[in-house]
């Protein structure tokens, strides 16, 4: 299986230093010809087969499939020429900016017989797929608290008025929302399903959420998902139920430990430590080649209805 990578950002170079690991039979990597230099300099520094300075020679070759790692507005323009040209996708969150993008993506995949996934590492954590399980031990849930919030190291110069790239860019669907609170509403969606209602309350600088607080009801319990990207916050997570109480450290993403306190002090703590040392975005490319390796549509399917609900949850309450 080939595959190719499009985009030279942050998140794509985090990639390249453990996609040789994961047994592709080639790695082709993308990007415009003004990047060219730097383009090279990657393809010379992880060994990559091949470099491509034009998006539709890419499509055109023998490639299988592409990871998506470009700006959010982008998203949905190279997910849909890729399934055009009859190529699996892997898509950086947000996988799209609305659900009727995603919506549309996902006609289209099944046309063509191909799958399209969102790439949220989240699902694929070995400590988060044991949370799916021991969440149930806290009894009834009550509250839910998930705070991601990470200091921009941009938003010094995006205070003082100056237009940044990306997250602080209103034409490129930046914000809190969408850059860090995506994975408190993911791993909310793939433990709870999708809630009754929501409700966004943000804290808006030059129309962008700079940090908000998204309230979510279940009926017999609220969640809580925090994020920002002007202060921070230490953590841990919670989920609070009538017979325990399970802290998360120190956030959901990336998480590779949390503890389930229980109420009952006869109750020893249940510790989980699941940390091999793996890079935290490794799992989720080891699961996409699996899928279509195996033409796994279930396992592509159920996530592709995690990216659906959380595409609505962000569609109802982006600033």
């Amino acid at each position: 299986m080939k595959l190719g990578i499009v985009g030279n950002g942050v998140i794509v170079q985090e990639v390249l230093s453990f996609i040789d690991e994961i047994g592709f039979e080639e790695i082709y990597i993308c990007g415009r010809a003004q990047s060219e230099d730097k383009l090279k300099a990657l393809a010379a520094k992880y060994k990559l087969n091949k470099v491509f300075l034009d998006y539709d020679e890419l499509l055109a070759s023998d490639v299988d499939a592409v990871y998506i790692g470009v700006l959010n507005d982008m998203h949905f323009g190279y997910s849909k020429k890729a399934l055009n040209a009859s190529k699996h996708v892997f898509c950086e969150k947000p996988i799209t900016i609305t659900l009727s993008q995603l919506e549309e993506l996902e006609k289209l995949a099944k046309s063509k017989n191909r799958f399209i996934i969102e790439a949220m590492s989240i699902y694929h954590l070995p400590a988060y797929k044991q949370l799916q399980k021991d969440v149930d031990l806290v009894g009834p849930l009550k509250l839910c608290n998930f705070n991601y919030s990470q200091m921009s190291r941009r938003y010094p110069a995006f205070s003082e008025g100056k237009t940044l790239p990306a997250v602080f860019d209103k034409a490129h669907n930046g914000g809190a929302l969408r850059d860090l609170n995506v994975y408190n509403i993911a791993a909310m969606v793939g433990l709870f399903g999708k809630p009754l209602s929501v409700h966004y309350d943000a804290n808006v600088e030059r129309d962008i959420d700079t940090s908000g607080v998204l309230t979510c009801d279940y009926g017999k319990f609220i969640c809580i998902c925090m994020a920002a990207k002007d202060c921070v916050a230490p953590g841990p997570a919670t989920i609070q139920g009538v017979d325990a109480t399970i802290c998360i450290y120190p956030h959901v993403n990336g998480m590779t430990e949390y503890d389930v306190l229980f109420n009952d002090a006869e109750t020893e703590t249940k510790e989980v430590d699941i940390n091999d040392g793996s890079h935290r975005l490794y799992f989720e490319f080891v699961e996409f080649k699996r899928i279509i390796e195996e033409n796994d549509a279930a396992a592509a399917n159920k996530l592709l209805e995690y990216s659906k609900i959380s595409a609505g949850i962000i569609d109802s309450c982006a600033c």
